[in-house]
C-alpha cells in the first residue's frame, strides 16, 4: 500500500488517468493532466533545495494553481505551509518565519502581496528543467498548518505521511462509498479539513470541483437558468380506492424536488373517474407540501367559480406556509355543466365573469385587504383572510383551452398562462403568445415577469419505439375517457364515415360506433398525438421539441405523467425526464456559488462546518441544492440538533458528525447520523484510533463521568514545531502510549456514545476554527488605555455563537476603532463580533473575571466598589 500522499496519487494516475479530476470555474484537469502539472513544478522546487521534512510556503487563492501547488511540493517530498491570501500580512510574516520555509511557492497574481520574508519565490506557472525529487517516507512531514496559540503566537502542528495514511483508511470505512463521486471543496487549504476534500478525493478517483471564494453566485445572477422550466403535472384516471393511490403523486413529487424541477400541479375534477382522484388541489397541494423542500405547488387547475373566495385564500395560505412561499394556482372557469351543483349562480355563462371576479378578490384578500362578502340578510361583512401566507402576491395563471379572448384577458390582468394541446396545435399556440405580451404591455406589465406555461403528456424512454410500446394503450384509454377530444379525431380520422347531415364533430354519438370503429379512431389519435402534442420518444427528441416550444415563447413545460402507465413505469421514466431538464436548464456559465455548482456538477458529496452549514441553509437557492447531495459532513465546531433538523428537513443526505482536531490529523472519531434522529454525539474512533476520558491528574475517569478527552493511535501528529515544552505537555506519554490532550470535556451517555460537553481551557471553536482566546485577549490587551480584557463566546438568538470582547480602561475607548486594531493583527474570524466597555469587569466569589456571566447576556452583580450590578448589553 502507498506510503504517503504522493504515492497514493500516483497509483490513482495510473489507474484513472483520463478521468475528470479537477475542476474549478470553467477549467477542467484529467488525473494524468493533474499530474503532468505537478510533477514539472515538483522538479523545479527539488531543484531549489526542498526535499523530505523541509517546510515549503503555498501562497495562492482558491483554484486549481492551489492544489497543483500543493501536490507539487508532496511530490517534491516538502511538506506544504497553507499561507492563506485572506489573512493579515503579519500573521502570514510569522509563518513563514516560524516554519523556517526557505521556499514559497506563490501565485503569480498575487505574489506582490506577500509579507516580508527572506524565502526565495518560485511561481506556479513557472517552467524549467528542475531536478529529480527525493520521495518522502511515510515518518516525514506532508504538511505543517498553523494552529491559534494561548500565549498569542500561532503554533504549527507538524503531520506526517503515515497520519494521513491512515487517515485516509479510516474515511474508507467511515464514508462507505465504494464507488467515486464528486465533491465540492468549499474549505480554506488552511484548514486541515481539507485534507478529506482534497487529497483522499483524489487518491480514491474522485471529481473534486473546488468552490469559489463566495458561497452565493454573486459573479452571476443568482443562478438563473438558460433554459425552460420543467414540472410534473397529474391528472390520472381513478383506478380504485386503495392506500396506494397517491402513491405517484407523492413519489413523483420528491422525485422532481430532488431534481429541480420547477414545480408539481394538481388539478380540480368532479364527479367522473376522468380525473377523479383529484376534487381539491389544496388537499392534494398539501399533502405534496408535507414530502418536498424546495418544489413549487400549485393548482392546475383550481375552478374558481365552484369555490367562495375566501376559501381559496385560506386553504392555499396554509400551503405558501408549508412551503415557505411556494404555493401558485391556476384558475380555471370550469365547463362541465353538472360540476356546477357546487355553486349553482355560476353555472356557464355566468362562469367566466365569476372567475375574473374571484381572482381579483383572492388576490386582495392574499394581500391582506378586506374583502366584502353578503351574509344572509344581505349585509356586508368584511373579511380578512387567515392564515395570512408568506408570499405577499399570489402567482396566478389563468387556464385556457385556446379560446383567444381568453389569453387576452389573462394579459390584462397581468397573470400567467396554462394552456395545452387538447384539440390546439403548435401553430395555435405561436400565434396566441404574441396577442398575449401586446395585452399586457398594454396594460403596463413587462412579458419577460410573465409565464406560458403548456402542459404535454410525457413519457421517454431509450428509444422511440420503447417509448410508443409503453404509452400506446394507456394513452388511448386516457383518449377514450376524453369524449370530446375522441370527438375531434373522429372527424379528421381519414376512415371515418361522417353522419350524414352532421357538420360539427361535438354532435357525433359515440354510441353508434363499434368497437373497431372506435379502435381505429383512437389509434389514429394516438398517432397524431405521440407526433405532434406531447413529449415523447427519447431525452434528444424531447429535447428538439422544447427548443420548439421555448422559440415560440413557451417558459415552463408541465409534464403529465400518471394517464395510465404503471406508476413503478412512471417513476422509472422520471429519470429520462430529469436528463431532458438538465439539458435544457443548464446552469448559468459564469454563476460559480455553491448552488450552481451542485447542480451543473451533480456533487454527491459536501463538507461543511455547521457555521457553513448554516449559511448555505439561510440561502434559498444553497438549501434548494442540498437536495441533491447524497452525504453531508460536519465538524469542525459543535453541531447543535436544531441545525441537524433543519438539515434534514432540506436534504435528504446521508448526515455524519466528524470530530477531531489537527494535533490528532483531522477527524478521530465519525458519528453517522443517518438519515432521521436529533441526537448528535461525537462518534466512534477511525481506524487505529483509541479515544480515553481522564482526569485532571490523567486518570480514567469512571462511566457516566465527565473528562477530558485523549486521543491515541497512528493519527497522533509529530507535536508543534520548534516548541518542545508544549509539545511535552499536549502529547504525554502514557501506558497507553503517546497521547494527545485535546482539552475538549466529553462524557459517555448510557449508551456508551461520547458527548461534548464543552472546553476544559479557554480554546472555543467558531465556524471550523480553532480559536484561543488567549490570544486574542493578549493581542487587545496590548491597545493603548485598555486594563482588563476578556473574550467569550457569546450563543446569539439563533443558538449560534460568536466571539464578543469586553475591556476597561480609559473614559475614551471606542469600541469600533478596537475592532479596527484587531483587524490588523488577527483574520477575520478571529476578530469579536463587538466589544463591550464596561465599567468594571463582574467577578466569581475567587475575585476573578466571570467569564460565565460574559459568555450570557446578564452578568450577575460584581463584588466591587463600583456600581453594584454591572450587565453586559445584550447581543
Amino acid at each position: 500500500a502507498p506510503a504517503t500522499i504522493a504515492a497514493a496519487f500516483a497509483a490513482q494516475v495510473a489507474a484513472s488517468p483520463d478521468a475528470t479530476a479537477l475542476v474549478f470555474r470553467g477549467e477542467t484537469l484529467s488525473y494524468a493532466d493533474l499530474d503532468r502539472r505537478a510533477t514539472a513544478l515538483a522538479r523545479q522546487l527539488a531543484a531549489m533545495g526542498v526535499g523530505p521534512d523541509r517546510p515549503v510556503g503555498l501562497f495562492a487563492p482558491r483554484g486549481i494553481g492551489l492544489v497543483v501547488g500543493a501536490l507539487a511540493i508532496l511530490k517534491a517530498g516538502g511538506a506544504y505551509v497553507p499561507l492563506d491570501p485572506e489573512y493579515p500580512a503579519e500573521r502570514l510574516e510569522h509563518y513563514i518565519a516560524d516554519s523556517g520555509a526557505q521556499v514559497v511557492l506563490a501565485d503569480p497574481r498575487i505574489a506582490g502581496d506577500l509579507p516580508p520574508h527572506t524565502a526565495r519565490v518560485l511561481m506556479l506557472d513557472a517552467v524549467g528543467e528542475g531536478s529529480d525529487p527525493t520521495p518522502a517516507g511515510a515518518a516525514d512531514l506532508a504538511y505543517l498548518i498553523y494552529t491559534s496559540g494561548s500565549t498569542g503566537t500561532p503554533k504549527g502542528v507538524m503531520v506526517e505521511h503515515r497520519n494521513a495514511i491512515n487517515f485516509f483508511a479510516g474515511m474508507d470505512t467511515a464514508l462507505q462509498s465504494p464507488e467515486p463521486g464528486t465533491w465540492l471543496a468549499v474549505t480554506s487549504l488552511s484548514f486541515d479539513i481539507s485534507v478529506l476534500e482534497i487529497f483522499w478525493t483524489l487518491t480514491r478517483g474522485w471529481k473534486v470541483v473546488i468552490a469559489g471564494d463566495l458561497l452565493g453566485g454573486a459573479e452571476a445572477p443568482d443562478g438563473a437558468r438558460a433554459g425552460t422550466e420543467m414540472s410534473l403535472f397529474y391528472w390520472g384516471n381513478d383506478d380504485g380506492a386503495g392506500p396506494r393511490k397517491y402513491e405517484l403523486l407523492l413519489e413523483g413529487a420528491k422525485f422532481a424536488d430532488r431534481h429541480g424541477f420547477a414545480a408539481v400541479w394538481t388539478p380540480e375534477r368532479h364527479f367522473h373517474a376522468f380525473g377523479g382522484p383529484y376534487p381539491n388541489p389544496a388537499v392534494t397541494g398539501a399533502a405534496v407540501a408535507a414530502v418536498t423542500k424546495n418544489i413549487a405547488v400549485r393548482a392546475g387547475s383550481c375552478v374558481a367559480p365552484l369555490h367562495h373566495p375566501a376559501r381559496i385564500a385560506e386553504e392555499w395560505a396554509v400551503i405558501d406556509n408549508l412551503t415557505n412561499g411556494r404555493a401558485g394556482l391556476a384558475i380555471a372557469s370550469g365547463w362541465q355543466p353538472d360540476d356546477f351543483v357546487l355553486r349553482p349562480e355560476n353555472t356557464p355563462p355566468a362562469n367566466k365573469p365569476a372567475m375574473l371576479t374571484v381572482i381579483d378578490q383572492l388576490r386582495r384578500l392574499w394581500r391582506g385587504e378586506a374583502v366584502e362578502f353578503p351574509r344572509a340578510d344581505g349585509t356586508p361583512f368584511a373579511v380578512v383572510s387567515q392564515p395570512r401566507p408568506v408570499s405577499k402576491e399570489l402567482p396566478i395563471w389563468v387556464t385556457t383551452a385556446g379560446n383567444p379572448a381568453t389569453w387576452q384577458e389573462a394579459g390584462r390582468i397581468g397573470a400567467n398562462v396554462l394552456t395545452h394541446l387538447l384539440g390546439q396545435s403548435m401553430a395555435d399556440i405561436a400565434a396566441r403568445i404574441p396577442e398575449y405580451h401586446a395585452a399586457l404591455r398594454a396594460a403596463g406589465h413587462d412579458p419577460a415577469d410573465y409565464s406560458v406555461t403548456l402542459m404535454l403528456h410525457s413519457y421517454l424512454a431509450d428509444t422511440r419505439e420503447q417509448s410508443m410500446e409503453v404509452a400506446r394503450e394507456p394513452m388511448k384509454d386516457y383518449l377514450r375517457a376524453a369524449a370530446a377530444l375522441v370527438k375531434q379525431y373522429a372527424w379528421a380520422f381519414p376512415a371515418f364515415k361522417r353522419p350524414a347531415g352532421v357538420s360539427d364533430p361535438m354532435a357525433i354519438d359515440l354510441s353508434t360506433l363499434d368497437e373497431g370503429e372506435m379502435e381505429g379512431i383512437l389509434d389514429f389519435a394516438f398517432q397524431r398525438y405521440f407526433n405532434d402534442s406531447g413529449l415523447f420518444g427519447t431525452v434528444d427528441e424531447a429535447a428538439a421539441r422544447v427548443a420548439e416550444l421555448k422559440a415560440i415563447g413557451v417558459t415552463e413545460i408541465a409534464c403529465l405523467i400518471d394517464y395510465g402507465i404503471a406508476p413503478a413505469q412512471v417513476l422509472t421514466g422520471l429519470e429520462y425526464l430529469a436528463r431532458l431538464h438538465d439539458r435544457v436548464n443548464p446552469a448559468t456559465e459564469g454563476d460559480y456559488g455553491i448552488a450552481a455548482q451542485i447542480a451543473r456538477h451533480k456533487v454527491t458529496h459536501l463538507q461543511a462546518t455547521p457555521s457553513m452549514a448554516r449559511l448555505l441553509l439561510e440561502d434559498a437557492a444553497s438549501r434548494a441544492a442540498l437536495s441533491q447531495l447524497q452525504l453531508i459532513c460536519l465538524g469542525g465546531e459543535a453541531l447543535s440538533p436544531g441545525l441537524l433538523a433543519d438539515l434534514r428537513a432540506a436534504s435528504p443526505a446521508r448526515i455524519m458528525n466528524m470530530y477531531g482536531p489537527t494535533e490528532t490529523t483531522i477527524w478521530s472519531a465519525t458519528a453517522d447520523l443517518g438519515h432521521a434522529g436529533d441526537q448528535v454525539w461525537l462518534g466512534d474512533p477511525i481506524a487505529a484510533t483509541s479515544l480515553h476520558l481522564r482526569d485532571p491528574q490523567g486518570d480514567p475517569v469512571g462511566d457516566g463521568v465527565a473528562g477530558e478527552l485523549w486521543i491515541g493511535g497512528a493519527g497522533v501528529t509529530r507535536g508543534y514545531f520548534a516548541r518542545e515544552a508544549q509539545t511535552a505537555a499536549a502529547f504525554p506519554e502514557t501506558p497507553e502510549g503517546r497521547l494527545y490532550r485535546t482539552g475538549d470535556l466529553c462524557r459517555r451517555d448510557s449508551a456508551g456514545r461520547l458527548r461534548f460537553l464543552g472546553r476544559v481551557d479557554q480554546q472555543v471553536k467558531l465556524r471550523g476554527y480553532r480559536i484561543e482566546l488567549g490570544e486574542i485577549e493578549a493581542r487587545l490587551a496590548r491597545l493603548p488605555g485598555i486594563a482588563e480584557v476578556a473574550v467569550v463566546a457569546q450563543a446569539q438568538g439563533s443558538g449560534e455563537r460568536q466571539l464578543i470582547g469586553f475591556v476597561t480602561g480609559a473614559a475614551d475607548l471606542d469600541p469600533a476603532g478596537l475592532r479596527a486594531a484587531l483587524s490588523r493583527d488577527l483574520p477575520d474570524f478571529m476578530v469579536p463580533l463587538r466589544i463591550h466597555v464596561l465599567p468594571a469587569m463582574p467577578l466569581t466569589p475567587n475575585a476573578k473575571i466571570d467569564r460565565k456571566a460574559l459568555a450570557s447576556a446578564a452578568p450577575p452583580p460584581a463584588p466591587r466598589p463600583v456600581p453594584a450590578t454591572v450587565v453586559a448589553p445584550a447581543p
